[in-house]
Protein backbone atom coordinates (compact mmCIF):
# COMPACT_ATOMS: atom_id res chain seq x y z
CA UNK A 1 0.00 0.00 0.00
CA UNK A 2 1.06 3.49 -0.62
CA UNK A 3 0.03 7.07 0.66
CA UNK A 4 1.13 10.47 0.59
CA UNK A 5 2.92 11.87 3.91
CA UNK A 6 2.08 14.76 5.92
CA UNK A 7 2.99 15.95 9.49
CA UNK A 8 0.92 12.71 11.16
CA UNK A 9 3.69 10.49 9.21
CA UNK A 10 6.71 12.38 10.19
CA UNK A 11 8.10 10.40 12.74
CA UNK A 12 7.71 6.96 11.44
CA UNK A 13 9.06 8.26 8.24
CA UNK A 14 12.42 9.62 9.61
CA UNK A 15 13.03 6.67 11.82
CA UNK A 16 12.88 4.98 8.09
CA UNK A 17 15.44 7.13 6.75
CA UNK A 18 17.48 8.10 9.36
CA UNK A 19 18.50 4.25 9.35
CA UNK A 20 20.98 5.58 6.67
CA UNK A 21 21.73 9.27 7.48
CA UNK A 22 23.95 10.00 5.05
CA UNK A 23 22.32 7.98 1.69
CA UNK A 24 19.18 9.42 2.68
CA UNK A 25 20.37 13.14 3.43
CA UNK A 26 18.78 15.00 0.90
CA UNK A 27 15.38 13.73 1.78
CA UNK A 28 15.49 13.97 5.21
CA UNK A 29 16.71 18.10 4.76
CA UNK A 30 13.93 18.52 2.65
CA UNK A 31 11.33 17.54 4.83
CA UNK A 32 13.23 19.18 7.93
CA UNK A 33 13.63 22.07 6.25
CA UNK A 34 10.62 22.39 4.26
CA UNK A 35 7.94 20.47 5.82
CA UNK A 36 4.91 18.76 4.06
CA UNK A 37 2.85 21.27 3.31
CA UNK A 38 5.78 23.01 0.66
CA UNK A 39 4.24 23.45 -2.39
CA UNK A 40 7.81 22.34 -4.33
CA UNK A 41 8.33 18.61 -1.89
CA UNK A 42 6.35 15.56 -2.05
CA UNK A 43 6.23 12.19 -0.03
CA UNK A 44 5.11 9.29 -0.14
CA UNK A 45 5.21 6.07 2.02
CA UNK A 46 5.19 2.35 0.72
CA UNK A 47 4.26 -0.27 3.53
CA UNK A 48 5.06 -3.79 2.83
CA UNK A 49 3.04 -7.02 3.81
CA UNK A 50 4.62 -6.83 7.45
CA UNK A 51 2.87 -2.98 7.74
CA UNK A 52 5.86 -1.60 8.01
CA UNK A 53 7.50 1.11 5.86
CA UNK A 54 9.65 -0.35 3.14
CA UNK A 55 10.46 2.57 0.83
CA UNK A 56 9.94 6.48 -0.08
CA UNK A 57 9.66 8.32 -2.51
CA UNK A 58 10.92 11.91 -2.48
CA UNK A 59 9.56 14.46 -5.30
CA UNK A 60 11.71 18.16 -4.52
CA UNK A 61 10.79 20.09 -7.62
CA UNK A 62 11.61 18.19 -10.84
CA UNK A 63 13.75 15.79 -9.18
CA UNK A 64 12.35 12.29 -7.57
CA UNK A 65 14.29 9.61 -5.30
CA UNK A 66 13.48 6.83 -4.53
CA UNK A 67 14.61 4.69 -1.60
CA UNK A 68 14.60 1.56 -0.55
CA UNK A 69 16.80 -1.78 -0.74
CA UNK A 70 16.97 -4.55 -2.94
CA UNK A 71 13.91 -6.55 -4.50
CA UNK A 72 11.69 -3.58 -3.31
CA UNK A 73 7.95 -5.23 -3.45
CA UNK A 74 6.77 -1.57 -4.71
CA UNK A 75 8.51 -1.41 -7.43
CA UNK A 76 5.41 -1.94 -9.26
CA UNK A 77 3.57 0.47 -7.63
CA UNK A 78 6.52 3.31 -7.68
CA UNK A 79 7.16 3.30 -11.37
CA UNK A 80 3.96 4.65 -12.75
CA UNK A 81 3.42 6.92 -9.93
CA UNK A 82 7.16 7.87 -11.64
CA UNK A 83 6.39 7.99 -14.96
CA UNK A 84 3.84 10.54 -14.04
CA UNK A 85 5.61 12.98 -12.37
CA UNK A 86 7.88 13.65 -15.55
CA UNK A 87 11.31 14.38 -13.71
CA UNK A 88 14.52 15.48 -15.09
CA UNK A 89 16.13 13.65 -12.51
CA UNK A 90 15.85 10.15 -10.77
CA UNK A 91 18.15 9.59 -8.29
CA UNK A 92 19.18 7.64 -5.35
CA UNK A 93 21.17 4.18 -4.25
CA UNK A 94 22.50 1.73 -6.83
CA UNK A 95 20.45 -0.64 -5.48
CA UNK A 96 17.45 1.06 -5.60
CA UNK A 97 18.08 3.01 -9.29
CA UNK A 98 19.34 -0.32 -10.64
CA UNK A 99 15.73 -1.46 -10.59
CA UNK A 100 14.20 1.64 -12.34
CA UNK A 101 17.07 1.57 -15.54
CA UNK A 102 14.84 -0.50 -17.85
CA UNK A 103 11.69 1.11 -17.56
CA UNK A 104 13.66 4.56 -17.91
CA UNK A 105 15.87 3.69 -20.38
CA UNK A 106 15.95 6.95 -22.26
CA UNK A 107 17.45 8.44 -19.26
CA UNK A 108 20.97 9.22 -19.34
CA UNK A 109 22.85 7.66 -16.53
CA UNK A 110 25.72 9.23 -14.58
CA UNK A 111 27.42 7.43 -11.84
CA UNK A 112 29.55 9.59 -8.31
CA UNK A 113 30.41 8.25 -4.97
CA UNK A 114 29.11 8.91 -1.75
CA UNK A 115 31.86 10.12 0.80
CA UNK A 116 31.84 10.35 4.17
CA UNK A 117 34.32 11.74 6.89
CA UNK A 118 34.17 12.36 10.61
CA UNK A 119 37.14 13.42 11.10
CA UNK A 120 40.44 14.62 9.07
CA UNK A 121 43.22 12.94 8.90
CA UNK A 122 45.57 16.02 8.08
CA UNK A 123 45.15 20.08 8.29
CA UNK A 124 45.60 21.95 5.26
CA UNK A 125 48.50 24.66 5.54
CA UNK A 126 46.33 26.93 3.14
CA UNK A 127 43.74 26.46 5.76
CA UNK A 128 44.16 30.09 7.47
CA UNK A 129 43.43 31.52 3.79
CA UNK A 130 39.81 30.12 3.78
CA UNK A 131 37.20 32.84 5.03
CA UNK A 132 33.28 32.53 5.50
CA UNK A 133 31.61 34.21 1.78
CA UNK A 134 29.82 37.64 3.09
CA UNK A 135 27.35 39.60 1.23
CA UNK A 136 29.36 41.96 -0.35
CA UNK A 137 31.47 39.16 -2.43
CA UNK A 138 28.59 37.69 -3.36
CA UNK A 139 28.61 39.09 -6.81
CA UNK A 140 32.53 37.75 -6.64
CA UNK A 141 31.47 34.20 -5.80
CA UNK A 142 28.84 33.78 -8.41
CA UNK A 143 31.70 34.89 -10.99
CA UNK A 144 33.87 32.25 -9.12
CA UNK A 145 31.54 29.57 -9.84
CA UNK A 146 31.00 30.79 -14.01
CA UNK A 147 34.92 30.61 -14.38
CA UNK A 148 35.12 27.05 -12.82
CA UNK A 149 32.60 25.73 -14.84
CA UNK A 150 29.94 25.17 -13.10
CA UNK A 151 26.38 25.25 -14.01
CA UNK A 152 22.73 25.87 -12.76
CA UNK A 153 23.89 28.63 -10.52
CA UNK A 154 21.70 30.21 -7.24
CA UNK A 155 20.85 33.91 -8.02
CA UNK A 156 22.48 36.43 -5.64
CA UNK A 157 19.17 36.67 -3.90
CA UNK A 158 19.03 32.60 -2.91
CA UNK A 159 22.82 32.88 -2.02
CA UNK A 160 22.14 35.75 0.37
CA UNK A 161 19.09 33.80 2.00
CA UNK A 162 21.82 30.60 2.54
CA UNK A 163 24.04 33.29 4.19
CA UNK A 164 21.18 34.09 6.80
CA UNK A 165 20.48 30.50 7.25
CA UNK A 166 23.99 29.78 7.74
CA UNK A 167 27.08 32.42 7.82
CA UNK A 168 29.47 29.71 7.43
CA UNK A 169 27.61 27.76 5.07
CA UNK A 170 29.94 29.01 2.03
CA UNK A 171 33.63 29.42 2.31
CA UNK A 172 35.86 31.16 -0.19
CA UNK A 173 39.89 31.61 -0.73
CA UNK A 174 40.66 34.86 -2.55
CA UNK A 175 43.88 35.95 -4.27
CA UNK A 176 45.96 38.83 -3.22
CA UNK A 177 43.88 41.57 -5.19
CA UNK A 178 40.51 40.74 -3.34
CA UNK A 179 39.27 38.29 -6.50
CA UNK A 180 37.29 34.54 -5.21
CA UNK A 181 39.26 32.19 -6.83
CA UNK A 182 37.81 28.58 -4.75
CA UNK A 183 35.26 27.77 -2.69
CA UNK A 184 32.61 25.12 -1.49
CA UNK A 185 29.64 25.28 0.23
CA UNK A 186 27.22 23.09 2.82
CA UNK A 187 23.88 22.51 0.60
CA UNK A 188 21.81 20.75 3.40
CA UNK A 189 22.03 19.73 6.56
CA UNK A 190 20.37 17.62 9.12
CA UNK A 191 20.74 16.37 12.91
CA UNK A 192 23.32 14.12 11.98
CA UNK A 193 25.05 15.16 8.60
CA UNK A 194 25.88 17.91 5.94
CA UNK A 195 26.23 17.75 2.54
CA UNK A 196 28.81 19.73 0.84
CA UNK A 197 28.59 20.40 -2.81
CA UNK A 198 30.00 22.97 -5.30
CA UNK A 199 33.38 22.50 -4.67
CA UNK A 200 35.71 24.35 -7.36
CA UNK A 201 38.63 26.26 -8.01
CA UNK A 202 39.23 29.00 -11.37
CA UNK A 203 41.60 27.04 -13.53
CA UNK A 204 44.45 29.31 -13.49
CA UNK A 205 44.34 28.50 -10.03
CA UNK A 206 44.43 24.81 -9.73
CA UNK A 207 47.03 22.48 -8.33
CA UNK A 208 47.71 24.68 -5.52
CA UNK A 209 45.39 23.04 -2.51
CA UNK A 210 42.85 25.71 -2.28
CA UNK A 211 40.17 22.79 -3.04
CA UNK A 212 41.18 21.34 0.13
CA UNK A 213 41.78 23.62 2.13
CA UNK A 214 38.47 24.99 1.95
CA UNK A 215 36.60 21.11 1.97
CA UNK A 216 38.75 21.08 5.26
CA UNK A 217 37.36 24.09 6.16
CA UNK A 218 33.72 22.81 5.56
CA UNK A 219 34.30 19.47 7.78
CA UNK A 220 35.60 21.63 10.49
CA UNK A 221 32.36 23.54 10.51
CA UNK A 222 30.40 20.19 10.64
CA UNK A 223 32.53 18.44 12.80
CA UNK A 224 32.37 21.45 15.26
CA UNK A 225 28.44 21.10 14.84
CA UNK A 226 28.78 17.50 15.68
CA UNK A 227 27.71 16.55 12.37
CA UNK A 228 29.10 14.10 9.56
CA UNK A 229 30.21 15.64 5.99
CA UNK A 230 29.22 13.62 3.14
CA UNK A 231 29.80 14.52 -0.59
CA UNK A 232 29.39 13.01 -4.04
CA UNK A 233 32.37 12.90 -6.67
CA UNK A 234 32.80 11.33 -9.94
CA UNK A 235 36.48 12.63 -10.93
CA UNK A 236 39.08 10.34 -9.78
CA UNK A 237 41.50 13.38 -8.83
CA UNK A 238 39.04 14.77 -6.90
CA UNK A 239 38.35 11.44 -4.90
CA UNK A 240 42.15 11.11 -4.47
CA UNK A 241 42.13 14.39 -2.25
CA UNK A 242 38.94 13.66 -0.53
CA UNK A 243 40.21 10.66 0.48
CA UNK A 244 43.57 12.13 1.80
CA UNK A 245 41.58 14.77 4.00
CA UNK A 246 39.83 11.46 5.47
CA UNK A 247 36.38 10.90 3.51
CA UNK A 248 35.75 7.26 2.81
CA UNK A 249 33.55 5.75 0.21
CA UNK A 250 30.38 4.66 1.22
CA UNK A 251 28.19 3.85 -1.76
CA UNK A 252 27.21 4.67 -5.25
CA UNK A 253 24.85 7.25 -5.69
CA UNK A 254 23.23 6.77 -9.28
CA UNK A 255 21.47 9.72 -11.15
CA UNK A 256 19.01 9.24 -14.52
CA UNK A 257 18.83 12.05 -16.58
CA UNK A 258 16.38 13.27 -18.86
CA UNK A 259 17.95 15.12 -21.68
CA UNK A 260 14.75 15.95 -23.78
Amino acid sequence: MIYKCDENQREELLNFLYKEPSINLFAIGDIETYGFDYFNLDVWAYVDSKDTISGVLVRYKNNVMPIHGKEFEGIDTFIPLIQSLTPVHISGSEDAIAQYEEEFENYEKEESYLAECKELEIESPLLQQVLPLSKEDIDSYLNCLREAGMENLPSAEEVADELDRNLNAIQVIKDDTGKIVSTGRIAIETKLSAMIIAVGTIESYRKQGYATAVVAALVNDCIRNNKTACLFYSNPDAGRMYQHLGFKDTQKWIMLKNND
